[in-house]
């Protein structure tokens, strides 16, 4: 039963410790350490673009060039049409 309750604070604690870092992390309350791979991921993910867009273009013999523009987080997509 002792293994049992010593596991169970250990997780607790991990749990906590993962909580505080995510909320640091989220708010931006932390200096900017270089902490490897996974931080340089995080801060892409949390800076990602979620939008869309349409550009007309005149092209020639009076047609017009649509190009749609979807930023999706990481990325980016560009359909062009003819019309």
């Amino acid at each position: 039963m002792k293994k049992k309750s010593k596991l169970f604070r250990v997780a607790v604690v991990l749990v906590f410790c993962g909580a505080l870092v995510a909320l640091l992390e989220v708010f931006d309350l932390h200096p900017e350490f270089s902490v490897g791979r996974f931080h340089s991921i995080w801060v892409g993910v949390r800076h990602m673009n979620f939008n869309s867009g349409t550009l007309w273009v005149p092209g020639r013999g009076g047609k017009k060039v649509i190009q749609k523009n979807y930023d999706v987080g990481p990325v980016k997509i560009t359909i062009v049409h003819h019309a």
